[in-house]
């Protein structure tokens, strides 16, 4: 991309003749960067016309687009208007192409129209203009479209019932999302549906609470992102932009200088870790000033992290400064593996998100990811959460983490049926030098214990603590039972370990649901409404585990036969 210093100012080029204009017009028409950041005219704040030009931010998305775009932003970055931008010189200099925006509503697309095509179109050189002739052409309150002689057309409307669009903006998707979900499942279904692989999606939105559609894509494509894969063309790049990549998010110290609380300094020292980034006392200066008026609403509408970027309902159940900071150590995995449930076949995955149309939004959910080999001087503990199996219903999780200093080594979730999900946990179990299993009893849990403990060492497997049991005598039960009186056992562990900056969490699916993990109207702590928990129960039974195992460095309970199978007896 040509530096910005070789960009002419409005000034140089007014005062050229105007055949020289149009000479040095010529010579640069073939360079899209070029394009972009001289040709068009936008309406500024002050409703002034000026040339467009990229902002940092603006050309750094370009410069990392993929195929299928999702952008997660703070407010007034410009990112519409670039990409608005970026799709109208796509249909004039390009052939065949329909770029279509979606907007929020008929008011937002009128206006989009209006200020990101229509001024853009109608400010070009009267000679350049002439060489896009127009063949139809209609605008007004609700939208409108421009189509092209040469094949291309540009449109802005609410939705896309029918037709490909090649280039696609769905503008403000997050709000869409919350104020519109029967409009949303139509782009989901509808629109997106409709785009042919190599096609190019921009889905763009501040954050509007969790759950719903844009939630969720975001999560899908931050894991990805996070666990460093290489995307297909039907997956989403994650491209996240906070307040403080904009360089008039700033704030001129008063004379005393910069002043923070306790909380504040916390608050900033968790944004940089998590962020790997240094703020200025300017930039800190200008947040804390900021936030005096938007209060709550701060985080959602200038966030400093993705997930911080998404409001909950109800009190949060882990100090979210801790999270942060938590979030701050997560790391991709060294290995990313297929799993055979049934014979513990491991097969290394160069990459992740492959697959059918179908397929391609289940992120990493039934791999097993590894950030650590077993050693074999190290024990290790493994928690699970087991859920029904279903397709479409909650999905089942297992952690495994060191003895010694608690650190995720592997992470498996995903939707099986229980008596696979057993044979999973034997496989990896044993393969982690026979782990300390704690499978979480409840509801579909039995199904698991029973299928575990014939193909797993006893003593392996967690047995029921109790502190005032009456009856010695009585037969341990199998299993981490989560009740009223356990649940708080499992919590405040891990606030423990985030307070003290221990939890060792590598997995940013972990740190998530620990995000969105709050007490309800009734004081119980859950997974919000659109969210879940699985994978954050898993990671605090495994803590759990760690703490209650005994010594497991004797191996001789794993001489079977390895050759024999328990799915053939």
């Amino acid at each position: 991309m040509p530096h910005p210093d070789t960009w002419l100012d409005d000034n140089t080029l007014a005062a050229m003749s105007e055949p020289e204009q149009m000479a040095y017009v010529r010579s640069h028409l073939a360079d899209p960067w070029w394009r972009l950041n001289n040709l068009y005219k936008i309406e500024d704040e002050a409703g002034q016309l000026v040339t467009f030009k990229m902002r940092p931010a603006q050309r750094e998305l370009f410069e990392a687009m993929w195929t299928m775009n999702l952008i997660l932003k703070a407010r007034q970055l410009g990112f519409s208007t670039a990409i608005d931008i970026y799709l109208l010189d796509q249909a004039l200099f390009g052939e065949n192409l329909k770029c279509g925006i979606i907007a929020q509503d008929q008011s937002a697309a009128g206006e989009i129209f209006r200020t990101k095509i229509e001024i853009p179109f109608d400010s070009l050189p009267g000679w350049l203009k002439a060489e896009f002739p127009v063949t139809s052409r209609r605008s007004g309150a609700t939208g409108g479209y421009i189509l092209f002689r040469h094949g291309s057309s540009i449109q802005v409307a609410t939705s896309f019932r029918s037709g490909t669009v090649q280039r696609l903006h769905v503008s403000e998707h997050g709000k869409i999302c919350a104020k519109y979900p029967m409009k949303a499942k139509e782009v989901r279904t509808g629109t997106l549906n409709a785009i042919h692989q190599g096609c190019i999606v921009f889905i763009e939105s501040t954050a509007e609470g969790v759950g719903g559609d844009y939630h969720s894509m975001c999560m899908q494509a931050l894991e990805l992102s996070k666990a460093g894969a290489s995307l297909s063309p039907l997956d989403y790049r994650f491209h996240f932009y906070a307040w403080y990549q904009d360089p008039k998010y700033v704030l001129t110290l008063p004379a005393s200088g910069l002043s923070l609380s306790m909380d504040q300094e916390q608050y900033f020292a968790g944004v940089e870790q998590a962020m790997g980034i240094t703020l200025t006392d300017q930039q800190k200066h200008w947040y804390v000033t900021k936030e005096r008026s938007q209060g709550a609403e701060m985080k959602q509408e200038f966030p400093s992290t993705p997930l911080e970027a998404f409001l909950t309902s109800g009190r949060r159940v882990f100090d979210p400064t801790h999270v942060m900071l938590a979030e701050g150590g997560t790391t991709p995995p060294l290995l990313v593996y297929d799993l055979d449930p049934v014979t513990g076949e491991r097969h290394k995955q160069a990459r992740v998100g492959e697959g059918n149309r179908d397929q391609f939004m289940k992120t990493l959910e039934g791999r097993l990811l590894v950030w650590e080999l077993p050693d074999p001087d190290e024990q290790y503990a493994i928690g699970a959460d087991v859920a029904e199996g279903l397709e479409h219903g909650d999905r089942s999780s297992m952690d495994v983490v060191k003895k010694s200093t608690g650190e995720q080594v592997a992470h498996w979730f995903g939707h099986l049926d229980p008596s696979l999900f057993a044979s999973l946990l034997r496989h990896v179990g044993e393969w982690y030098h026979g782990a300390y299993i704690g499978p979480e009893r409840n509801n579909h849990g039995h199904a698991v214990l029973q299928a575990l403990r014939d193909i797993y060492p006893a003593r392996r497997i967690y047995a029921e603590q109790y502190l005032d049991r009456d009856n010695d005598d009585e037969t341990p039960k199998l299993g981490w039972l989560t009740t009223k009186q356990s649940k708080p056992v499992l919590i405040d562990g891990l606030k423990t370990l985030l307070r003290e900056e221990a939890a060792g969490i590598r997995w940013i699916g972990t740190c998530h649901e620990a995000h969105t993990y709050v007490h309800d109207a009734k004081g119980s702590a859950n997974a919000q409404q659109g969210c879940f928990d699985d994978q954050l129960i898993s990671y605090m039974i495994a803590q759990e585990m760690r703490a209650r195992m005994p010594d497991l460095s004797r191996a001789d309970d794993f001489t079977r036969d390895k050759t024999s199978h328990w799915m053939t007896h």
